[in-house]
């Protein structure tokens, strides 16, 4: 099996939206991830705001059948955001002032940290701000 990625929320509203700039990029990397067995890592939080982005969208429909892939998949991981990760998100959030960094972005950058995730699927160069690769 290879190694796991991050899919974050700008990854996954490129992959299931149609008109989204990425879209091609993000159907052709997800397609490098399934050839190259990687596992798919991402949090019950990306989830929700990726909901949230797609609520507006023709790809609203394409989101539940897509968790729905997600927690049947033996190549997927959702995380649940635990009180000691929700903890560790909001020092970081403290800490990072000067960068911009969302709430829900420290909690990923705590998941991928914890679990030696060096790549993300997205293009949100806060994730590169980081220390992690930008797979978008």
């Amino acid at each position: 099996m290879g190694k796991e990625v991050f899919a974050d929320s700008q990854g996954w509203i490129a992959l299931l939206n149609r008109s989204d700039q990425y879209h091609a990029a993000a159907l052709k990397a997800m397609g490098a991830f399934a050839s190259d067995r990687r596992t798919i890592v991402t949090t019950d939080w990306i989830l929700a705001e990726t909901g949230n982005g797609l609520a507006r969208t023709q790809a609203r429909t394409e989101f539940v059948e897509a968790v729905r892939r997600l927690q049947k998949s033996s190549m997927a991981t959702i995380v649940r955001i635990s009180d000691d990760c929700f903890q560790q998100a909001l020092e970081m959030f403290n800490r990072a002032g000067d960068k911009g960094w969302g709430f829900v972005d420290c909690a990923s950058f705590v998941v991928m940290t914890a679990r030696g995730v060096a790549e993300a699927f997205t293009n949100d160069h806060h994730f590169e701000q980081a220390g992690f690769r930008c797979l978008l």
